[in-house]
């Protein structure tokens, strides 16, 4: 199978291509911006192609270059302003799906979107048919890319599903994300660069699914063997089915280091937009038999021996 992933340089990219590249019959190729850096060069079973899903003349090119079998959709943007959101997420779905179509009708694409879409309904825990109501610029761009992807593949034959993966956590993630950011100051405090930790809130839930349990999910999908009748046309959540407090994330760090640390929470803080979610993911388990397998206190100790600059499997 020859598998095209866009946005193979971002977290979740890098490590859905070290998995591709450990999967016999796998040929992997990985949609970049721009050159990539020789730290992904570093992986001599993957090649690397240049476009942007922007520029739909040198995608179709590129994409009809490499002729794929399935497509993993990752490339786009988190933060920004709303048009540059929905041209990124949107316009730029939308380009990628009918370049793999032309290059291989029979090509399979999984969107990756996101647990933004569903807003925050309470305590409830949250499945695919959980109405969408976003909180975010971002959460709505995600939604019009959802209702892009399940457009084309009700109107057409296009073999396109969707996954919506809940807070993700894993070594090699920026400290714009929870889990990242107290990993961070962490590894500050036992440098004794820092005193405390100084958060926002600590009251919050999430649920956190680590990045590499995430990658087997979206190859879950893409390869079974009923993609169009199953997958095609519909959406999948991926979560871990917990929904973890911060201040659960650090007594968790704190029995990893056998430390206890002095948290500042700020005095003006504003409202969280979404103080809770929790997944539902029976619906992929039951299709494919995927399951979280990473607990969090694994992830956050792989997360803070890579903090600390050393090597995680």
């Amino acid at each position: 199978m020859r598998v095209l992933v866009t946005g193979a340089a971002g977290f979740t990219g890098t490590q859905m291509i070290k998995f591709l590249s450990l999967q016999e019959g796998v040929t992997v190729s990985g949609l970049l911006r721009k050159t990539p850096p020789a730290a992904i060069f570093g992986n001599p079973k993957a090649s690397f192609l240049v476009a942007d899903v922007l520029d739909p003349t040198t995608l179709f090119t590129t994409v009809a270059g490499f002729r794929p079998d399935a497509i993993i959709h990752l490339a786009g943007l988190t933060r920004g302003t709303l048009d540059g959101l929905l041209l990124a997420n949107v316009v730029g779905t939308k380009n990628i799906l009918e370049a793999g179509y032309a290059a291989n009708p029979d090509c399979r694409t999984l969107v990756v979107s996101s647990s933004s879409v569903y807003g925050y309904l309470g305590t409830r825990t949250i499945t695919e048919s959980t109405p969408l109501q976003p909180l975010s610029e971002y959460g709505i761009s995600k939604m019009a890319q959802d209702a892009l992807a399940l457009m084309y593949a009700k109107i057409s034959d296009y073999r396109v599903c969707i996954a919506r993966p809940f807070n993700l956590a894993g070594p090699g993630q920026s400290d714009s994300f929870v889990c990242s950011r107290i990993v961070k100051q962490i590894t500050e405090i036992e440098q004794e660069r820092r005193p405390a930790l100084e958060l926002l809130e600590t009251t919050s839930s999430r649920d956190l699914i680590d990045v590499r349990d995430v990658v087997r999910g979206y190859w879950a999908l893409v390869t079974h063997p009923e993609f169009s009748h199953d997958c095609a046309g519909k959406a999948f959540n991926l979560g871990s089915g917990n929904a973890y407090r911060i201040s659960k994330i650090i007594s968790l760090i704190e029995e990893v280091t056998g430390r206890q640390y002095e948290v500042k929470v700020a005095a003006n803080r504003d409202q969280v937009p979404i103080p809770y979610q929790q997944s539902d993911n029976s619906r992929i388990t039951k299709l494919t038999g995927w399951k979280p397998e990473i607990p969090l206190i694994d992830t956050l100790r792989d997360m803070l021996t890579a903090s600390q600059g050393n090597s995680v499997e």
